[in-house]
Order: C-alpha cells, then structure tokens, then sequence
C-alpha cells in the first residue's frame, strides 16, 4: 500500500516541485544547524549580517529559503563560519556529483 506522499509523487509536476523545494531545505538545515552550533539566535545573526531579523525568520521558516537571494544565502554563510559555493550543474552532471558531495554532508 503506498502512502499518500508516494501516491502524489507519481504526478511528474508535484515530483519536479518536491525535489526543487527539497534542495532549499537542504540548505535550510545546514544554516540552521550552524547556528546551533555556535548557540545563536536570529538576533545574532542579525547582528552579524546586517540583516533585519524578519528577514531572516522569513527565509528560514517554512521554506521561506527560495526566496532568498544568494547574497543573503552568501553573508548567512560567512557569518556562521561557512562557505557558500554556488555552481550550476546540468542534469547529467547533477547525477553524477551531488550524490557525492551529500554523502559527505550531515544530512545525507
């Protein structure tokens, strides 16, 4: 018996949207985790990044992450001691290589 999620998976579309939001949660994750390590709160990320601290409730609430622009993404990152690379791969490189590179990430 499949459950729901796999039944609405089955529909190309809803698949293509899952997976797109599912590389902004990823990121979500890691930024999230970052602040847990070093015991912040959004208010000191704020304080780090110049950013308004809606701004960023917003971006990391509920997938709010797509919405983000890379600089944002970026001075998140710097702040927590990270490095964002951005990089765009084509389908065929996206196969190949991002199962690699989240073999070694946390939540893969």
């Amino acid at each position: 018996m499949k459950g729901m999620l796999n039944r609405k998976l089955e529909n190309p579309k809803v698949r293509a949207e899952f997976e797109y939001r599912q590389r902004f949660f990823k990121l979500e994750v890691q930024i999230l985790l970052a602040l847990e390590d070093r015991g912040w709160s959004y208010n000191d990320l704020a304080k780090s990044t110049g950013i308004h601290r809606q701004n960023i409730w917003r971006d990391l609430k509920n997938g709010g992450l797509h919405n983000a622009s890379l600089e944002r993404v970026a001075r998140y990152a710097e702040a927590l001691g990270l490095h964002a690379y951005h990089f765009l791969l084509n389908p065929k490189q996206e196969r190949k290589v991002l199962p690699q590179i989240e073999k070694a990430l946390v939540f893969a």
